[in-house]
This record gives structure tokens, sequence and C-alpha cells, in this order.
């Protein structure tokens, strides 16, 4: 028996909010899909169809770029249903699959979805509170724009508009589907984790978050391997002091990546001076 072709149906994925709660933070660009990507960049690949993000354009992955197209919020600040509104207009299947971008998410769980959702209003991954996930679910558009038309999507719930609607749940892969809305959950995701670069990576774009500087300012291994070289050529209690006076200096001075950089050299070099003294 020859399995059912299901019409592939576009996406909308949305990619707007302030993350108030993380500092600000761009969410969707956070190193921790599945693949070790951005996150956005695994929504993207898992979605079928044509691929409509809303929301300011992004640097992602080459590859990632020529597979979507950007579409403006219509009603910035006005939170994810405004945003699945904005990308209506681009929509031209009769259902359209429905994402945040700032969430993990697998092929295997759309096609789930998508499946599940054909014959019925539409279908959403379950999740653990029992709840549907509004941002991982695929809906037959006109109902879509049936329910956000009055307001446009503005200020609404996308769980209490969709939950109108005949939704059939689908169970999904709970590691599959994880949204990020803190920095609790980063902590969770990370925690345990074998990949210490990413663990780094994390805590710094954490703590650059709550100084107000940009973590792409910060020269993570240039510090690492200075503080590992003071520890051993000097003394373990130097390392951090000497990084802290670095930071100063920087700070004093409003010194730029690349004369921070210099800074960094100087003061190795000073450790292996101090390594030859006997």
């Amino acid at each position: 028996m020859s399995a059912v072709n299901i019409p592939m149906p576009d996406s909308i994925v949305v990619a707007g909010g302030n993350a108030t709660r993380m500092g600000g933070l761009d969410k969707a660009l956070l190193p921790l899909g599945l693949s070790g990507k951005a996150l956005i960049a695994d929504v993207i690949k898992s979605c079928q169809g044509k691929v409509f993000i809303v929301g300011s354009p992004r640097e992602i992955d080459a590859e990632s770029n020529q597979l979507v197209t950007w579409v403006p919020d219509l009603n910035p600040g006005g939170g994810p249903a405004a945003g699945i509104w904005s990308g209506l207009a681009s929509i031209s299947t009769e259902y359209v699959f429905v994402s945040a971008a700032d969430q993990t998410l697998t092929n295997e769980t759309v096609t789930k979805i998508v499946s599940a959702a054909q014959g019925n209003d539409g279908a959403w991954a379950i999740r653990t509170d029992g709840n549907g996930q509004p941002l991982c679910a695929c809906v037959r558009t006109e109902l879509l724009r049936e329910l956000l038309g009055p307001t446009q999507g503005v200020n609404q719930s996308p769980l209490r508009l969709l939950s109108a609607l005949n939704m059939v749940g689908v169970t999904v892969n709970p590691n599959q589907v994880v949204d990020f809305d803190t920095w609790q959950d980063v902590a969770k995701a990370v925690k345990g984790s074998d990949a210490v670069d990413q663990i780094t990576q994390m805590w710094m774009a954490r703590v650059a978050t709550l100084l107000n500087v940009d973590s792409h300012d910060v020269l993570t291994s240039e510090l690492l391997d200075l503080t590992r070289e003071v520890a051993h050529g000097v003394e373990r209690k130097s390392a951090p002091l000497t990084t802290f006076l670095i930071g100063y200096a920087a700070g004093k001075e409003s010194l730029k990546p690349d004369e921070v950089r210099k800074l960094i050299e100087a003061v190795s070099s000073a450790v292996a001076e101090w390594q030859v003294v006997d």
C-alpha cells in the first residue's frame, strides 16, 4: 500500500517580541538548536513548504537565508498572535504551520502535526502541562484568518484563540519542542551538558546582557587562554584578578576589541617573563 501524499503547508515563524525577561537578548539566535545551530535555523529546516518569518531580518547561515522570506510585523509589540496575522497575507496553502523562532523543532515533529491536521480544523503539540502549544501547530488557513481578523491578533492569546477550534492533540517528544522564555530555561538546557563551549557561550551572553555590553566584543577565547596561562605560570588566584584588570583598563579607556587583544598579548608576554624567573 503506497503512502498518502500530504500537501506541504506554508509556514509562519513568529520572530518578534522583546524578550524582556532575558534582557532583550535575541532568543532566536541562541545556539541551542538540536543540530547545534541557532534555534531559528533549526526551525527553518524543520518547517515545510514556503517559510515566512515575521520580524526583523537576522543574519543566519547562508543555507537558512535562502529558504525564507522575511515579513514585517504589522503590529510590533502586539504579541505572537499579531505576528501570525502579519504572516497570513503571504500564505497560499490550505493549511499553515505556525511556530515560534525561539524553540527547538524537528522535521519529525512537524510531519506528525501536519499529518494529524488533515481533515480537521488543525492539530497542535501537547505540552507537558497538558495544554496545546499554539506556536507548534498546523491550522486550516481560512479558519485562522477568521479568528484573527477582528483584532488582527493584537494582544490576543494564541492558546485561547485556537482552543475555539477542533484541534487534534499530538503527543511529541518533549525534548524536541522546548521554548526558551527565561534564563532558567537556558540553564536547564545546558546543565550537565558535555558541550562546555556552549555553556560558556550562554553564560557570557547572560552576563553581557546584565552589563549592557555586546557579547561579541568579548574576546572569550583569548581571555580564557590568558587566565589559564596566569593560573599555571603565576598562581591561580591571580588569574581572575588579571582578567579583571584588563577589563577595567578596557572600560576606562573605551578600548575596541583589537586594542584589548593587544593588552592580552602584552600580559601574556609578562607571564612568559615571570615563568623564567626562578
